[in-house]
């Protein structure tokens, strides 16, 4: 497949998970959410986790909603972290802040409509973080993701160590995705029906 044929399938994909997303009641939003929290919680990699990297959701387009996960792993003593996006320069990678989490009466509006944590919440090293819950439109079996074509997830996980999990729904998971050279396989891919361990290549 060439770089343009990929570029489109990609776009094509992207079309159908919003649209399968967005297609969701608020009760099966609800009801999935929760089996795909209770699994990512259930992760061996998550429960032994002292510093866990998770984006906050855009719950008007029924992203999987991580809030009751935040608070239980906040609950926990887990350091949270959430990500804070850092404005592009022209000729410059995307890049993300990890900011720890304090509470969402903590969190601010940021110019892209995400809440962040504030200016003067402590930031982290990604060095330091145990897990990271990636966030997606949808997933390959391949450990490939879709997201909302910014790239800023795929630059901030190139080289990084940590355990790595995408929660997507079923109906967003497919076998293979197209992949280009700048994208970052995850380690587990998470829906409300399965686990699935990303093989090793």
């Amino acid at each position: 497949m060439s770089p343009a044929e990929k570029k489109a399938e990609k776009a094509r994909l992207r079309a159908r998970f919003r649209a399968a997303r967005l297609a969701r009641s608020e009760a099966d939003y609800a009801a999935h959410s929760a089996l795909i929290r209770a699994r990512l919680l259930a992760l061996p990699e998550v429960a032994a986790a002292r510093t866990v990297h998770v984006y906050w959701p855009l719950v008007e387009r029924r992203e999987v909603d991580t809030r009751p996960l935040i608070a239980a792993l906040h609950a926990r003593g887990v350091r949270v972290v959430l990500p804070v996006v850092v404005g592009r320069t022209e000729g410059a990678p995307p890049a993300l802040r990890h900011c720890l989490y304090e509470g969402e009466d903590r969190l601010c509006a940021s110019p892209w409509g995400l809440l962040e944590p504030g200016p003067d919440a402590p930031e982290v090293d990604a060095l330091d973080l145990d897990a990271v819950i990636v966030p997606a439109l949808g997933a390959g079996r391949d450990g490939h993701r879709i997201g909302h074509g910014a790239g800023y997830y795929d630059a901030f996980l190139a080289g990084l160590g940590a355990f790595t999990a995408c929660p997507v729904y079923a109906d967003c998971l497919v076998d293979r995705l197209p992949a280009e050279p700048h994208d970052r396989p995850v380690d587990v891919v998470v829906t409300e029906a399965e686990t699935w361990r990303v093989p090793p290549p």
